[in-house]
């Protein structure tokens, strides 16, 4: 793909969307449309980025999906606030078949329990979830805690690789484990973060990971320009960061 290939026209019915392109440099001409995620158009090509469709052909976090079919794609769809949350928890343990039993999911978001298990079934693992939603009080936040069991591995620092090798180059999903855990963390940021502890035992051990994100930011706007970003050959983080 040529970098150097501007966005004529990009377009989207979601406010921050729309303003991430207004300030984006590939971009041309910005207009409203009826989709959530962004419709645009590159050297006469037109493309789609959508929200919150798993059985579309591409689909899923732009970290664990083979960015060359999408940067040869028509579209393609980033899951919605609550399946980004779940995939940034389980996508690594699922796809190293990790996952013993079906994990507890709590989230702070309006959950949508079928794109969370379609998500997580592309991602190996196809035996549902326990799920709540719980009001955390956290504003624009978006937050999840998730309980699994996974097998005990002979050296727990192998989990942390797992997740280091997934997301560990990552501008948009971080780790932090000193900060003062809360929504000042990610407010007005496009990353998320996610934090882990291990509980050890036999044979089987609890592993909690801890998610925030914006509502705009990793679970919203910032994921679907991202997504473009990709498709078009440009820098991940280029008019977001």
């Amino acid at each position: 793909m040529n970098q150097e290939l501007p966005i004529s026209i990009a377009s989207s019915s979601n406010v921050r969307v729309l303003d991430i392109l207004s300030h984006h440099p590939r971009v041309e001409r910005v207009a409203t449309s009826e989709t959530s995620g962004v419709l645009f158009n590159l050297g006469g090509w037109e493309r789609e980025v959508s929200i919150g469709h798993p059985r579309a052909a591409l689909y899923g976090l732009v970290e664990v999906m083979d960015n060359n079919p999408m940067v040869c794609a028509d579209s393609i769809s980033v899951p919605g606030p609550a399946a980004t949350l779940a995939l940034i928890a389980l996508a690594p343990l699922a796809q190293a078949g990790l996952i013993a039993d079906a994990p507890v999911v709590v989230l702070n978001c309006s959950d949508d329990e079928a794109e969370i298990c379609e998500a997580l079934c592309r991602v190996g693992w196809d035996g549902g979830i326990a799920l709540h939603s719980e009001d955390l009080g956290l504003g624009g936040v978006l937050a999840a805690s998730v309980m699994v069991a996974i097998p005990t591995p002979d050296d727990l620092t192998d989990i942390d690789s797992l997740y280091e090798e997934q997301f560990g180059r990552s501008f948009y999903i971080r780790r932090d484990e000193t900060s003062e855990w809360g929504p000042d963390v990610v407010l007005g940021q496009p990353f998320a973060v996610y934090r882990l502890r291990i509980s050890p035992d036999e044979p089987n051990s609890l592993l909690t990971i801890r998610v925030l994100s914006d509502r705009d930011g990793k679970c919203g706007a910032s994921q679907v320009v991202h997504a473009m970003n990709v498709m078009c050959g440009f820098e991940e983080s280029l008019g977001v960061s």
